[in-house]
């Protein structure tokens, strides 16, 4: 009976621990709740703050050939867009050059790309390379320097003007680019039909000039900024010149196509080539997919501008990068990059 009551006893002492506890520690429903959800709102708070601040887009840049201007250019300037933004990560790819980079940027397996304002043009409009193939999903971000037309022939050729190509081996420039539509333009201002009254080639600046030194091509077209390593090395070891573009064609040639300028190519530019060369300029232009986001084209064209200081080394070109030149696309421009030109006043 005695263990009974001790039992008993016990059993009511425990009650009492416990009701005790779970007084002390007791807190409303709703106390829990606000205590809860203010916990998780801190948290969460803090988690967002932390992807805004180092989460930044991820762009890839399709430029040309490694040992091209393209890739010179593209890849410092990358660097430097990278290095001063906390938004966009500009990845540098090389490609085969402009209507490559339109083709893979209209396909979205890059944002964004080089060209020279002509094909920048046609794959917006759906004309001239880009006539059979339509309208391609790009718009435009930046201008950045010039690029002129040379027409480079051996000095005792004979050959003095695009008519004299007839019947001649001609590289008219590199596959893949826009750069074969400015010599078949001059071409047939000339009356010369550039796929029957000449043999064609299509070949890169190096492999185009070793040919013509090496008596291989007769003449050999590239678009390029002045001066140009591959003509500089010819100019230096081999006997050559630059064909010049007579005014009126250059004029006509320019009526119709809105993309390119005149340009003279000063004499001593080269070695040996001791006259001034009239011709066509063309500037190179950035582009982009048009589902590129507004903050990623904003942060580019910005620190691609307010940074060209830090990578105005990497080509002779780079000084021609400026914000009043760079918002003079063919093309309508994204509206994150209008958006930056407009607050910088370069346009009304």
């Amino acid at each position: 009976m005695r263990n009974k009551v001790k039992f008993s006893g016990l059993l009511s002492l425990l009650l009492v621990i416990i009701m005790v506890m779970t007084a002390c520690g007791s807190t409303s429903p709703e106390a829990a709740g606000e205590t809860a959800s203010e916990g998780a709102s801190s948290t969460e708070a803090e988690s967002s703050e932390t992807v805004e601040s180092t989460a930044r887009e991820d762009v890839i840049l399709g430029t040309g050939g490694t040992a091209g201007t393209y890739y010179v250019v593209g890849a410092a300037m990358g660097k430097v867009i990278t290095e001063r933004s906390d938004k966009v990560n500009v990845i540098v790819q090389a490609t085969k050059g402009s209507m490559e980079n339109i083709n893979l940027t209209n396909v979205g397996d890059i944002q964004m790309g080089m060209s020279n304002a002509d094909g920048v043009y046609f794959g917006y409009y759906g004309t001239g390379s880009y006539e059979n193939i339509g309208t391609q999903d790009i718009v435009g971000l930046m201008s950045l320097y010039m690029s002129a037309g040379h027409m480079v022939v051996k000095s005792d050729s004979g050959i003095e003007s695009y008519a004299d190509l007839k019947g001649k081996k001609v590289c008219l420039g590199p596959p893949s680019t826009t750069i074969v539509e400015m010599s078949k333009a001059i071409l047939r201002a000339y009356g010369v039909d550039p796929e029957n009254d000449i043999k064609p080639y299509y070949l890169s600046f190096d492999e185009g000039v070793s040919k013509l030194v090496d008596g291989d091509l007769d003449a050999t077209f590239f678009v390029a900024g002045i001066p140009t390593a591959a003509l500089m090395n010819a100019s230096a070891t081999a006997d050559v010149d630059l064909v010049t573009v007579d005014d009126n064609i250059l004029d006509e040639i320019v009526a119709e196509s809105p993309y390119y300028e005149k340009y003279t190519i000063p004499a001593g530019t080269y070695k040996g080539i001791d006259h001034d060369t009239e011709t066509l300029k063309i500037m190179t232009n950035i582009f982009a997919k048009s589902t590129l986001s507004d903050e990623a084209a904003y942060d580019f064209v910005k620190h691609a501008l307010e940074g060209v200081e830090d990578y105005a080394t990497a080509h002779n070109v780079v000084k021609e990068i400026t914000p009043e030149t760079a918002w003079q696309v063919p093309v309508p421009l994204h509206p994150g990059a209008e958006k930056y030109y407009r607050e910088i006043g370069v346009i009304q």
